[in-house]
C-alpha cells in the first residue's frame, strides 16, 4: 500500500511539474506572438506612413490620401488597444494629424520630379503602394471600384515621375539656348504620354508638346545656321554634349526600375 501511494506522489509531482513547464512555455509563447503582433502593427503603419511621405502628394488624389491616412491611423490605434504605450499614443496623434490635413486639403502643392535617381526611388515606392493597394483589395478592405481607381492612379504616376524628369529636362537645354536637345528631350516626353495614353489622358499635352518641338526645330536650324558661318567650335561643343547627354541616358536604362 505504501509504494502505491509512494508512486502516486511521484506521479502528481510529474505531472505538477510537466504543467508547470508547459504553462510557462505557453505563457512565453503568449508573450512572444503578443510582441510579434504590436510589432507588426507598428512597422506596417510606420512603412505606409513613409510612402506616403516619399511620394509626390500629387500623384495621389484627395481619396487615396484619406484612404492611406485613415490605414495608418488605424494600425496605430490597434496597436495602442493591445498596448497602452506614450510613443505609440505620439505616433497616433500624429496619423490623425495626417488624416486630418488630407482630409481638408484637396489641392495640394504641386512638386514635380526633376532627376532620374529621384525618379526611380519613387517608382519604387508607388510599386509598394501598388502592392498595399492590391492586398487591401484580396482582404476586402476596399471594393473593386475604389481599388481600380487606386491602382489607375499608380500607374499614371508610375509614367509620370519619368516624364516630369524629362520636361524638366527640356527646360533646362530651353534655358540654356540648346533647342535641338530640348527638342530631343520634348520627344521623350512624347514617347512616354504615348504609351501611356489609352484613356486620352495625355492627348492635349502631346499636341502642345509637338507644337513647341516645332518652334524648337525651327529656332535650331536658325542657330545651326549661324554657326556655320561664325564657324565650327560652337557646333562641335555641341556636339559633345549631345554625346555626354545620350551616354547618359543609356546608363540610365541600364539601372532604371520597370513595372
Amino acid at each position: 500500500m505504501s509504494s502505491v501511494i509512494i508512486l502516486g506522489v511521484v506521479l502528481s509531482l510529474a505531472l505538477g511539474l510537466i504543467f508547470i513547464v508547459y504553462s510557462k512555455q505557453a505563457a512565453e509563447k503568449k508573450r512572444i506572438d503578443h510582441i510579434r503582433y504590436l510589432r507588426s502593427l507598428g512597422d506596417r503603419a510606420r512603412n505606409l506612413m513613409f510612402l506616403m511621405e516619399e511620394v509626390p502628394a500629387h500623384y495621389l488624389d484627395q481619396n487615396m490620401r484619406i484612404f492611406l491616412s485613415r490605414s495608418v491611423v488605424e494600425l496605430f490605434q490597434q496597436q495602442y488597444e493591445a498596448d497602452p504605450d506614450d510613443k505609440v499614443s505620439k505616433h497616433l496623434e500624429n496619423a490623425k494629424q495626417m488624416l486630418e490635413f488630407a482630409t481638408k486639403n484637396k489641392n495640394v502643392s504641386v512638386v514635380p520630379v526633376t532627376d532620374i535617381q529621384t525618379a526611380n526611388n519613387v517608382r519604387r515606392n508607388l510599386k509598394l503602394l501598388h502592392k498595399h493597394i492590391s492586398v487591401q483589395y484580396q482582404e476586402k478592405k476596399i471594393s473593386h471600384g475604389m481599388a481600380q481607381a487606386f491602382l489607375k492612379q499608380l500607374r499614371k504616376a508610375f509614367a509620370q515621375t519619368i516624364i516630369e524628369v524629362y520636361v524638366s529636362a527640356a527646360k533646362k537645354s530651353e534655358r540654356e539656348m540648346k533647342p535641338k536637345i530640348a527638342a530631343i528631350h520634348y520627344r521623350r516626353v512624347i514617347s512616354e504620354m504615348g504609351k501611356n495614353n489609352q484613356g486620352g489622358d495625355y492627348t492635349d499635352q502631346i499636341l502642345a508638346t509637338k507644337k513647341r518641338i516645332d518652334e524648337l526645330e525651327e529656332t535650331a536650324a536658325k542657330q545651326e545656321q549661324q554657326q556655320r558661318l561664325e564657324g565650327q567650335q560652337n557646333g562641335d561643343q555641341l556636339t559633345k554634349e549631345f554625346e555626354k547627354m545620350m551616354e547618359e541616358e543609356d546608363q540610365w536604362k541600364k539601372k532604371q526600375v520597370y513595372d
